[in-house]
């Protein structure tokens, strides 16, 4: 299944929040490889640079280069609230692949309220949105449209992952 990039206009859609499935909740190796791999993918999408990833059974985490940041870039050169869908939907990729990877189609805004990755896009899409579901769905749906096209990608390096349990750039460079 291939989804879109959500129109400009559904920043302000209601979408339903939705249960965890079963199927991906519990302990599993491959699942989180495949979860810190789609914030490495979804990072290089959003142009930042991703420098590792690592993945457990039970945790994972991805990273990238916070000195690409710069904070007193001018606001007028960008649409803030879409940067900031766009943000978080790095921060929500990793449930996402989760669901592709287990076969199950997004049926709304899908959370795990204790997890750092939520809270995380909660913060990033706050100021520009409130309280709402509304972001999450747009930017859930982002990263849809980009795994769901890039997820060739996202099975290399989450097959790194599985095999050696770290993924850098330059393993991603000797593999190449």
């Amino acid at each position: 299944m291939t989804y879109t990039h959500p129109p400009r206009a559904d920043l302000r859609r209601i979408h339903p929040l939705v249960d965890v499935p079963a199927a991906i909740k519990g302990a599993s190796l491959e699942r989180t490889a495949h979860h810190e791999a789609a914030h490495i993918v979804m990072m290089e999408w959003c142009g930042l640079t991703p420098t590792q990833a690592t993945a457990s059974a039970g945790r994972g985490s991805a990273e990238f280069d916070t000195t690409e940041l710069d904070a007193d870039e001018p606001a007028a050169d960008h649409d803030g609230p879409l940067a900031a869908a766009q943000i978080a939907a790095i921060y929500h990729a990793g449930i996402l692949a989760e669901l592709i990877y287990t076969g199950h189609r997004w049926q709304g805004v899908t959370i795990r309220m204790a997890s750092q990755d939520w809270k995380m896009a909660r913060t990033i899409l706050a100021p520009h949105f409130g309280a709402g579901l509304a972001r999450h769905g747009f930017a859930q749906r982002t990263a849809l449209a980009v795994l769901t096209k890039q997820w060739p990608r996202v099975q290399e390096i989450a097959a790194h992952l599985i095999e050696h349990g770290t993924w850098s750039p330059d393993d991603a460079r000797a593999i190449a």
